[in-house]
C-alpha cells in the first residue's frame, strides 16, 4: 500500500484534477456559446457556434484522456508501439467509419459553404422535403416540416441535393395566388378590390432589393371555362408570413366579393325529375 501511495498517488490526483479541469472548461465554453447565441440572434453565427459546441466537447474529452494516460510510465513505454500501429489502425478505422467521416466532412462543408442555416426554410428539390432547418449536427441535418414532423438527412446527402432556400440573403418573399370571377362580373372592380385588400396586408420593403417591384400587382391570368382567372402577387416578411397573408387575403376576398356584386363561379348541378305517367 505504501509503495502504491509513493508511486501512484500523485498521478491519480493529477488524473482527477485533469478530469475536473476538463469538465469545468467544457461547462464554461458551453455557457459562453449559449449566451452568445441568445444575445446575437444571428442565424449564421448560431449555426457555426452550435457546430463548434459539439466539436469542442470531442476535442476536450480526447485531450483530457490523452493527458491522463501520459501521467503513467506504462503508457510512455508503449507509445512507440502504439504509434507504429497507428498507421494500420487508422486505415481499419477509416474503412469502418467511412460513412461517418463523409457526414462529418459534409457538415463542415455546410457550415463553411453556408447554403442554409439553422432557422432557414428550405426545400430539398431532389428529395421532395421542405421545412425549417432545426439543427445541423456533425452527422445529419434535422428539418422540421410544416406538419411538425422531423426529417433527418445525412449531411453527405444534403451536399448532393439541389436546395431551394427561401431565406437566403433576404427573407422577404412573394407567392402567386389565383382567384376566379364570373364573366358577368366587373373585372376592373374585382382587380381594385384585390389591390385594396393586398394594401392592408403587407408592403414590400422599399429599401430592399425589391424596391422597384410593382405593388400591388394583379394580372388577368386566363379566360377559363367557367370564369376569368386573376393572379395576385402576395408579399410577406418571410416565408411563413407570405402563407399567413395568403390565408387572410382568401378570407377577405370571400367576404367582400359577394358584397360588391362580384360572383365567384363554382360548379352547379341541376336535378331534373321526370313525372311518372299515370297508368
Amino acid at each position: 500500500m505504501q509503495v502504491f501511495l509513493e508511486n501512484y498517488l500523485d498521478k491519480v490526483i493529477s488524473v482527477i484534477l485533469i478530469i475536473i479541469i476538463a469538465f469545468i472548461l467544457n461547462k464554461i465554453m458551453d455557457n459562453i456559446i449559449n449566451k452568445t447565441i441568445r444575445h446575437k440572434r444571428k442565424k449564421n453565427l448560431t449555426t457555426l457556434l452550435m457546430f463548434i459546441k459539439r466539436i469542442k466537447k470531442v476535442v476536450i474529452c480526447s485531450l483530457a484522456i490523452l493527458i491522463c494516460l501520459m501521467q503513467f510510465d506504462v503508457f510512455n513505454s508503449f507509445s512507440v508501439t502504439l504509434l507504429s500501429g497507428l498507421g494500420i489502425g487508422s486505415v481499419v478505422i477509416g474503412l469502418a467509419a467511412q460513412e461517418s467521416l463523409k457526414n462529418f466532412f459534409g457538415s463542415i462543408a455546410i457550415v463553411v459553404g453556408n447554403p442554409y442555416e439553422v432557422g432557414d426554410f428550405i426545400e430539398c428539390v431532389d428529395k421532395g422535403v421542405s421545412g425549417t432547418v432545426e439543427d445541423i449536427t456533425m452527422r445529419h441535418t434535422i428539418i422540421r416540416t410544416i406538419n411538425n414532423r422531423r426529417v433527418i438527412i445525412p449531411n453527405c446527402e444534403m451536399n448532393t441535393y439541389t436546395i431551394e432556400n427561401f431565406n437566403y440573403s433576404e427573407n422577404e418573399n412573394v407567392k402567386l395566388v389565383n382567384f376566379e370571377i364570373a364573366y358577368e362580373s366587373d373585372i376592373d372592380k374585382a382587380i381594385n378590390i384585390l389591390k385594396d385588400e393586398m394594401e392592408k396586408l403587407y408592403h414590400p420593403n422599399p429599401k430592399g432589393r425589391n424596391k422597384e417591384v410593382e405593388f400591388p400587382k394583379v394580372r388577368v391570368l386566363e379566360l377559363g371555362d367557367s370564369g376569368v382567372k386573376l393572379r395576385a402577387w402576395v408579399w410577406g416578411n418571410d416565408n411563413s408570413d407570405v402563407f399567413e397573408n395568403m390565408y387572410q387575403l382568401n378570407y377577405a376576398i370571400k367576404k367582400r366579393f359577394p358584397k360588391e356584386g362580384i360572383e365567384i363561379p363554382y360548379p352547379h348541378v341541376e336535378l331534373v325529375e321526370k313525372s311518372k305517367k299515370s297508368r
